[in-house]
């Protein structure tokens, strides 16, 4: 009997620490603007962010309206910006899948050889401290995976197949074709036909680096250029990133009080004169 008791007590023990844990904060969303609904694990029904500083949980997610904007602060300092009509999953510490519109991360850098996970239907990002956005488009007819865009602003970001390879175009290099230029028909026909295999690629894994851009869909994978709406995404995050710090300094600022002014001292005693 007594041997079923303590089996109770240790089974009740790790129990409640697996809720324990389940039930740590993974970050909040210090402020937003427009509509936005929190979604918890596995719950149809959201509720509407009214709070500033609203704690985020393992398995939450935030979708945006449109002309709207979620800004959330993580428990390790990154941040991130959920722009208009998107969607943001949060999988996980330190794991986060977007799969609707536009999203923009800052991830703070660490010593921990694991680092930030971006989940994607095709392949998985691997971040160790770096700022980028990740733009999934509209797939209405739901059939394959969603076509997504990848901007990175600094850093470097690895990208893991799901499933199979990647079929990365590569670009051309300028100078091998200025060489065949000269040359004749017959030759510039078999360059063509070197040109195709040559400059595909069939790889399971690859990275790219600051000012890199490129899109995937399905497993197809091409670089593609920076636009104007990128860089304003940028700014928003650089924006609340200035804010997040200003706040900071403001909640360390010690209170400086005035100094205390002098007393009067008393009138000398000329009586004796």
């Amino acid at each position: 009997m007594k041997k079923i008791l303590l089996l109770i007590t240790v089974l009740a023990a790790i129990t409640a620490t697996a809720f324990s844990i389940d039930k740590v904060s993974i970050g909040e969303i210090a402020s937003a603007e427009g509509k936005v609904n929190i979604y918890k694990e596995n719950e149809v029904r959201g509720e509407l962010f009214r709070k500033n500083n609203h704690r985020l949980f393992k398995g939450d997610r935030i979708k945006t309206s449109g002309k709207s904007k979620a800004f959330i602060n993580f428990r390790d300092q990154s941040k991130v910006v959920v722009l208009e009509k998107s969607l943001l999953t949060i999988d996980d510490f330190k794991k986060y899948s977007p799969s609707e519109g536009k999203v923009v991360f800052k991830i703070t850098k660490t010593n921990e050889a694991q680092g930030v996970q971006i989940g994607l239907q095709t392949t998985v990002i691997g971040v160790k401290g770096t700022t980028f956005l990740v733009e999934v488009e509209p797939n209405p007819d739901g059939i394959g995976a969603a076509p997504a865009k990848v901007y990175l602003k600094e850093g470097e970001l690895e990208f893991t197949s799901v499933e199979g390879e990647f079929k990365r175009y590569v670009e051309q290099v300028q100078e091998e074709y200025n060489s065949f230029v000269n040359e004749t028909m017959s030759d510039y026909e078999r360059y063509l036909k070197e040109q195709n295999e040559e400059f595909v690629e069939y790889v399971k894994e690859f990275s790219i680096k600051g000012g890199a851009a490129i899109s995937i869909d399905g497993n197809e994978v091409r670089n593609i250029e920076f636009d104007d709406n990128v860089t304003n995404a940028f700014k928003e995050l650089d924006l609340f990133s200035s804010r997040i710090n200003v706040q900071g300094q403001t909640q360390k600022k010690k209170t400086v009080r005035p100094p205390i002014p002098p007393r009067p001292q008393p009138k000398p005693d000329n009586q004796g004169k």
